[in-house]
């Protein structure tokens, strides 16, 4: 046991100055490599001066490479859009004042090793020659007239006919130059880099506000596609019709400022767009002879057929309201408006202004605007002789005066003559002593509307073509 503790003693005795050895070799060239740094001049490792790396190299040399050779030889061309070059010249700055290379050696050269694992950029001090430069660039190139800028806009969409849709259209940046990104370029690009100096592609141009990738652009194009598939419905008696608002994608507007969207409905009716919708509206909703319902003057209903008088669709003040929707208008949650028809004449069952004639029981009723004007009895057709007056609405023909009415048969002059069905119309019969019953069964007319003189009178006073004339037969009980 005694031998083998004698080996190892042995051993570590033997190991200890070889240790002592290593150990004195590295500080050895620790401190010599220090004293080599300090004595000699030179910066550390990963060191970089005004963007050039100066490890392990003269302060000497770098002042004269990279300053005293650099700046005064500096020359360059700054290039703006809109402006010609400007050139940077040697006589364009003075650096004489900036801080010399050997500022910036280590302070203790024992340091050193931790210039393995850390960088250090310094920068001489130039900051206020490159500041000086950049004002009188500023106050000398033409690309900093403010005055002359073009404004950066912002992306949109306008309509493209080819496609019928629309297109985003890109942002532009402009000539406006934020200075104070100049100044940060200009001192790098004097630091760090060679060459020219291209302003365009440096980011020194104010942006726009909503570029092409932009979440309000989005936000826009969705507006639009919703405006594009909108429509409006027109409907009556069964019958529809639709404009689609895509009709209206050529007139429509995008803000380039604050992307709201707009329809310029007033250009749009300009070029007919809502004439000729209203043109097929007005051929679409026609109902000849068609059978309505009419509320007589005793609230009794009674079914009459359209003749001369139909509704009548009045295309101007349809397509005028159509025009007066807005782009809002159209957003609606559905998509679908509901169209306003607007009438020239009313149907049947809206009249307010018309001559009603009960047939049946031979009484004759004036309305105007809803109230009554006038009753009067009448005389119709005579049944017997095959003259018996046909029911149905009409349009007044005219209204003219001391006419002589003549048939196969006879010759008749009469003071008031309203004609509303051909042949047939409304007139005074001062031939008659009496008027209403049943006397139109024998001694009827020959389909005329035989009234007093003073009932005609009236009549003929009062309406003109905008009333309906209504005729009727009441069914058998």
């Amino acid at each position: 046991m005694s031998g083998t503790t004698e080996i190892t003693e042995k051993k570590r005795s033997a190991a200890l100055p070889a240790v002592l050895g290593v150990c004195g070799a590295v500080l050895a060239f620790y401190l010599g490599f220090a004293a080599w740094l300090h004595f000699d001049g030179r910066f550390p490792f990963r060191t970089t001066l005004n963007g050039h790396d100066v490890s392990l190299q003269r302060a000497q040399d770098v002042q004269r490479a990279c300053m005293d050779d650099y700046y005064p030889n500096m020359r360059f061309e700054i290039e703006a859009r809109g402006a010609l070059p400007y050139e940077v010249t040697p006589l364009s700055f003075d650096f004489s004042a900036a801080a010399e290379a050997a500022d910036f050696l280590p302070s203790n050269p024992l340091t050193w090793p931790l210039s393995l694992f850390r960088d250090s950029d310094y920068a001489t001090g130039d900051g206020m020659a490159i500041d000086k430069l950049a004002q009188r660039i500023e106050s000398e190139y033409a690309a900093f007239r403010a005055d002359r800028w073009e404004q950066p806009e912002n992306a949109y969409f306008v309509y493209d006919e080819a496609s019928e849709g629309f297109e985003p259209v890109a942002e532009t940046s402009g000539t406006s130059i934020d200075a104070e990104k100049f100044e940060e370029v200009l001192e790098r690009h004097i630091l760090h880099e060679n060459g020219d100096l291209d302003l365009s592609t440096s980011g020194v141009y104010l942006p726009a506000e909503i570029p092409l990738y932009s979440p309000l652009l989005a936000d826009c194009r969705k507006e639009l596609e919703r405006f594009a598939a909108a429509r409006v419905v027109y409907e009556e008696s069964g019958i529809s019709a639709t404009f689609s608002a895509s009709a209206l994608l050529p007139y429509v507007r995008v803000d380039r400022d604050t992307l709201a969207v707009s329809c310029d409905m007033e250009a749009a009716a300009a070029d007919g767009v809502f004439d000729r919708f209203a043109a097929e509206l007005e051929e679409t909703f026609v109902f000849p002879d068609a059978v309505r319902d009419f509320v007589t003057h005793d609230g009794s209903v009674v079914a009459v057929t359209e003749k001369t008088w139909r509704e009548k669709l009045d295309p101007a003040a349809t397509a005028a309201a159509l025009a007066g929707l807005s782009f809002e208008d159209f957003l609606t949650e559905d998509g679908t408006l509901e169209g306003t028809l607007v009438w020239e004449r009313p149907a049947l069952d809206a009249l307010k202004s018309y001559v009603e004639i009960d047939l049946t029981n031979q009484q004759l009723y004036l309305y105007t605007d809803g109230a009554l004007v006038l009753e009067s009895p009448i005389v119709s057709g005579c049944v017997a002789q095959r003259h018996t007056t046909p029911g149905g609405a009409f349009s007044l023909i005219g209204r003219y005066r001391n006419v002589t009415l003549r048939g196969p048969d006879y010759a008749s002059f009469v003071r008031y003559w309203m004609p509303f069905n051909r042949g047939i119309g409304m007139h005074d019969a001062s031939w008659r002593s009496r008027f209403g019953g049943t006397i139109y069964r024998t001694n009827g007319s020959h389909g005329c509307i035989n009234l007093p003189r003073d009932a005609a009178e009236t009549i003929f006073s009062t309406i003109d073509k905008s009333y309906a004339v209504v005729c009727y037969w009441r069914p058998a009980q």
